[in-house]
């Protein structure tokens, strides 16, 4: 199936079906994300697998791609980032359940039948977000009013040695 990616499913039916769709979510239905650009995002391109595993676990597989405007740690100004995140996860009914998985499957709990997937899309790009985003090294400007410190460091040689007292001291003895 293609088109706009439904808010919330019913993760058992789509599973039963082995379902794949793809399709776009607005940006702007993530608050948590919108909070976190320095501009609007625009569509965020997901695919969605939903099957059974070689172990009868009931999976999804995401893959997720947007390009958001963050601000550049280095010279604040807007940077444009490629995020594109993916991820596999399985649907347990329980916390104990959620113990016995296999380390390459991140848990989702299922308290009913209904998962909301944007919050789950969300959740996943706010995971992939740089934790400190910047410019490339050569292309990366200072910020107005910028002046770098032109102080000299003083020589190592100018300091006292800190064990010239206890140089001092044995010779005397």
């Amino acid at each position: 199936m293609s088109g706009p990616i439904p808010a919330h499913i019913e993760p058992r039916r789509l599973i039963d079906r082995n379902i794949v769709l793809n399709g776009t979510v607005p940006a702007d239905r993530m608050p948590r994300l919108s909070a976190l650009l320095d501009a609007p995002a625009g569509d965020v391109q997901v695919e969605l697998s939903f099957a059974r595993d070689e172990q009868g676990l009931s999976t999804m597989h995401g893959h997720y791609q947007v390009e958001v405007a963050l601000i550049c740690q280095r010279c604040l100004e807007q940077v444009m980032v490629q995020l594109d995140s993916e991820c596999d996860v399985a649907f347990v009914g329980s916390d104990e359940a959620a113990k016995n998985l296999p380390g390459y499957y991140e848990p989702v709990i299922l308290d009913e039948d209904k998962l909301d997937l944007h919050a789950l899309i969300e959740d996943e790009l706010l995971l992939a977000l740089p934790a400190v985003p910047m410019h490339p090294m050569d292309t990366c400007q200072h910020p107005p009013g910028y002046e770098p410190d032109e102080a000299e460091p003083e020589e190592e040689a100018e300091k006292p040695n800190p064990f010239s007292v206890l140089a001092k001291l044995k010779r005397d003895t």
